[in-house]
């Protein structure tokens, strides 16, 4: 049989959700049009109306399902909202939609940790690289203003290097954080165009360094689906040999090996080739 204390806290809950439908609130919307809203501790979700509105609003609700919106928040209202929460400071990396996605401006901070770039909602006037005051409700990062401490110098800087295609370990500018330096890096490796052009280089410099350490010197290769067409000199001679990409095993080798192609990877071809060489095999 239910207890005393269960009626009672029953009672309660009914009463507080009684008087929630007679009250006003203010809430953040974003995609989606569900507004979140504590009654009597337990957190609920509420369709908002009109369903395309986002931003902060103060709502009324219509039922223990649906809420409207009676106003747009004032920015002291948000303030006040804001304020009940976890301040923590972020460096807007990306836009993503409607949202930032966004890296801590101090790893040092013991207080939690976070983990690769979070969103950050309801952004307003901030650029690439700004540092922001945000605040954390538990689940969600909200944008609260741009850290005005903080020289805007700096994040002209990094955009401009970003346009440039600027190396990370390049950069130079007094004051410039390990952070924002992490944070550009994680803008610059998600640059298509950076990401092909590295995969470039260190191909070319793997194929480089098989082919140096057997004494031969890359002319240029040709990337296929699954191996690589080099084009090297050996002793002032031309070849070019298809190797597989995974470890650059011989898939044909450009001269006549009867068919034991495979059991030679590009350092040990260029040391068959020297041999026919100097016994003057032609090939």
């Amino acid at each position: 049989m239910p207890s005393r204390r269960f009626h009672e806290s029953f009672d309660k809950l009914a009463a507080e959700e009684s008087r929630f439908l007679k009250t006003e609130f203010l809430a953040p919307v974003v995609g989606g049009g569900l507004v979140r809203v504590r009654v009597a501790g337990v957190v609920c979700e509420l369709r908002a109306e009109p369903a395309e509105f986002t931003g902060w609003g103060v709502f009324r609700p219509a039922s223990h399902r649906e809420a409207r919106l009676v106003r747009e928040a004032g920015l002291a209202e948000r303030r006040r909202y804001l304020e009940l929460f976890l301040r923590v400071p972020l460096i807007l990396c990306r836009r993503r939609g409607a949202e930032w996605l966004a890296t801590p401006a101090h790893q040092g901070d013991q207080r939690f940790r976070i983990e690769g770039p979070v969103p950050v909602l309801l952004v307003e006037e901030a650029q690439q690289f700004e540092v922001a005051h945000c605040r954390f409700d538990g689940a969600r990062f909200w944008f609260e203003a741009l850290d005005a401490a903080r020289d805007p110098a700096t994040a002209a800087y990094l955009r401009r290097c970003l346009q440039e295609l600027r190396d990370p370990d390049v950069l130079d500018r007094p004051g410039l954080t390990p952070e924002e330096k992490g944070a550009y890096a994680f803008n610059f490796l998600l640059n298509e165009e950076v990401r092909r052009r590295r995969e470039i280089e260190q191909t070319a410099a793997r194929l480089e360094a098989a082919l140096r350490h057997a004494g031969a010197e890359l002319h240029d290769y040709l990337e296929r689906p699954d191996s690589y067409r080099v084009t090297f000199t050996v002793g002032g001679r031309r070849h070019i040999s298809a190797v597989e990409k995974s470890d650059l095993t011989v898939q044909t080798a450009g001269i006549c090996l009867s068919g034991e192609d495979r059991k030679f990877d590009l350092a040990s071809l260029v040391g068959v080739l020297r041999e026919a060489e100097e016994s003057g095999e032609i090939y």
